[in-house]
């Protein structure tokens, strides 16, 4: 591997230091190169000066808008001449969920606010470090589930978990529950086993809840094995969060820190923070068989061990938004009361450990059987398409698949890292990137495209050579695996404008760009920003556009916000989807879906001319509700 830097490296590198996340192993690079580069020096003493800068503005006291939001809110109840009654209704909803918020930041004790924020960036960074130093793990857990099926108040569960960084990991799950006519409903038993190279679940044969217990499976199990595994395989990732949260809070940004609590005899911090940030943890447990789901914004409370970082207890409650309880009628949940405990996790025991019993993580080769088609080798003497800094992580497994990719895996503790290299002919167009993939120019005329992480997959970058695509995948925060990106020393290609098919066009447009039909979002969710915009346009008149808005880290329901806007389309087509639902808003029809998250609505908007066009806008939240869908939809008037 290379033993020193490009500038476009060491300025992460540089980056990073100042955000308190260098490790030895670059640090020595970085110095070695600051040593003899000049203007990196200059950029390193620039950016610590704007950041002391920053650190050093005075932060004021929250102010207290309780009084004027409840004078608008009054006001909204007199205006009827522009809006219907149940229009209003929804806008005071935003209004009073936004009282809410002040409401509970304001009954943190006086001491907690200021310091609250930089514990969590703290927190963040211990579970960082855990996730590095973990060798082995083992634990049992208690769970009750509430709101499964209408006939079954209550569920209880227990579970067993072993773990054996990076790759081996033994899961089981049992159904303690009472179950009315109990051979009518499905025992919600589950077993994982994974090792590097084989994994293997068994659980029950899938009925919704809605259909039981009427419904009647054959076979009443599934067995499906993955054998010749790849290193790190995102079909058959392990549910790693219940051992150390790394996903869920190392990945947010943000959360509560709402004290220091006792916990089973231990010190623990108790966190908060909503469902749609904590999917990796609340579904660790929850890797195969039946179970409820969760609204994207209900609460979910986390007690963590301040000496392990090992979750001790996590609980989560149903929201209070309108739009939640229209949300559970959609998918068929009972009784779900605002604050209600709809799940809650606790370990009885746990302990890090170093050995286990042999056979322990053997794997079966059982049901439906399929193969990765990976085989291991040594790692390559030759540096091409080898990253010179893996921010600290170890050689741990290569090879190559069945169609040829080279793979490298690189861990330390649960910490990985991932490089598949494939080959082509450079005459060969290269394959091109997601359209929610977000162009980044690592240095000049060096481009690279990267994804969150979602409920499947890790955090990617793919960067399409001349003759090869390169993609990393790992559970690194963004700025160490842009790093690693940038020393691999492979030039990336931009990738193609336009795409052609059938008369329809795609074109990827830079953010800046501006279009007569699109307005631009004056309000993003805090830590949004543009990921893609894509302009499309077919042979009938008008055109598209397209962008994606997403967090930095993850994103676990595939994106996080899109808008649309099209001067193509005039009119709101006919819809039977259930859970639509229509009402005014300023004079203009808006239709809301509960299942897909989306706000539609058709505007008058003037071209050039005093001329008048329809256009139709749409804004997808499915992480969020329609109060946050409004509040976009406002910006973009």
């Amino acid at each position: 591997m290379r033993a020193d830097l490009r500038c476009a490296e060491a300025r992460i590198e540089i980056s990073a230091r100042l955000d308190g996340e260098a490790d030895d192993a670059s640090a020595g690079l970085l110095d070695a190169h600051l040593a003899v580069c000049a203007a990196c020096r200059r950029h390193e003493d620039e950016l610590a000066t704007t950041r002391r800068a920053l650190r050093l503005q005075p932060v004021g006291a929250v102010p207290d808008l309780a009084d004027s939001i409840m004078e608008r809110i009054d006001k909204e109840r007199g205006r009827r001449s522009r809006r219907t009654e149940w229009a209003s209704r929804w806008r005071i909803a935003g209004i009073a969920a936004a009282v809410a918020t002040l409401l509970l930041i304001a009954s943190l004790p006086e001491i907690e606010r200021p310091t609250g924020v930089a514990r969590a960036g703290e927190i963040a960074g211990e579970v960082r470090l855990a996730a590095r130093s973990l060798e082995g793990y083992a634990a049992r857990f208690e769970i009750t589930e509430r709101g499964w099926h209408e006939d079954v108040g209550v569920r209880h569960f227990s579970a067993t978990m072993s773990f054996d960084a990076p790759e081996r990991l033994a899961l089981k799950v049992r159904d303690l529950t009472t179950y009315p006519g109990p051979r009518r409903w499905p025992q919600n038993d589950v077993d994982v086993i994974a090792n590097a190279r084989r994994y293997w679940i068994k659980e029950p044969s899938f009925c919704p809840p809605s259909a039981l217990p009427g419904c009647v499976a054959s076979p009443a199990q599934e067995q499906r094995s993955i054998v010749h595994r790849g290193p790190f395989d995102g079909t058959s990732a392990l549910p790693t969060d219940i051992v150390v949260p790394l996903e869920t809070l190392a990945s947010t940004g943000s959360f509560a820190v709402l004290g220091t609590e006792g916990v089973a005899g231990r010190s623990a911090y108790h966190i908060a923070l909503p469902y749609r940030r904590a999917v990796p943890l609340i579904d660790s447990l929850r890797a195969g068989g039946s179970w409820r789901s969760f609204h994207p914004l209900d609460r979910v409370d986390i007690w963590i061990d301040r000496g392990t970082w090992f979750p001790l207890r996590y609980s989560v409650a149903a929201g209070s938004s309108q739009d939640r309880r229209a949300w559970a009628r959609n998918e068929a949940w009972h009784d779900d009361a605002a604050g209600e405990v709809l799940y809650e996790v606790e370990a009885v025991h746990f302990a890090e450990r170093e050995s286990f019993g042999s056979g322990l993580f053997d794997a079966p080769r059982r049901g439906i059987v399929r193969s990765g088609g990976f085989s291991a080798s040594a790692f390559p003497a030759s540096t091409s398409g080898v990253p010179a800094t893996t921010a600290g992580l170890e050689p741990y497994r290569a090879g190559a698949t069945g169609d040829g990719r080279r793979v490298l895996a690189y861990a330390d503790g649960m910490t990985w890292l991932k490089v598949v290299t494939e080959r082509h002919r450079p005459s060969r167009p290269s394959a091109s990137p997601p359209g929610t993939a977000e162009e980044i120019a690592i240095e000049s005329g060096n481009f690279v495209y990267y994804q969150p992480a979602t409920e499947m997959l890790k955090r990617r970058i793919d960067i399409y050579g001349r003759s090869s695509h390169i993609h990393l995948e790992s559970n690194l925060s963004r700025r160490r695996l842009l790093a690693v990106a940038a020393s691999i020393g492979a030039r990336g290609r931009r990738a193609g404008r336009v795409e052609r098919s059938g008369g329809y066009s795609v074109r990827r447009v830079d953010a800046g760009r501006s279009f007569w039909f699109a307005a631009r979002a004056e309000y993003l969710p805090p830590s949004y920003g543009q990921s893609s915009a894509l302009l499309s346009r077919s042979n009938a008149p008008g055109r598209t556009l397209t962008a994606y808005y997403g967090a930095p880290e993850a994103e676990y329901e595939g994106f996080g916000v899109r808008i649309t806007q099209s001067s193509a389309i005039g009119t709101l087509a006919p819809s039977a989807e259930d859970g639509l639902r229509s009402f005014e808003l300023d004079g203009v029809t808006h239709r809301w879906s509960t299942e897909r998250g989306e706000l539609e609505w058709i505007e008058r908007v003037p071209r050039a001319g005093g001329a008048e066009r329809s256009v139709y806008r749409a804004v997808a939240v499915p992480s969020f509700d329609l109060t946050t869908a409004l509040r976009i939809a406002e910006g973009l008037r």
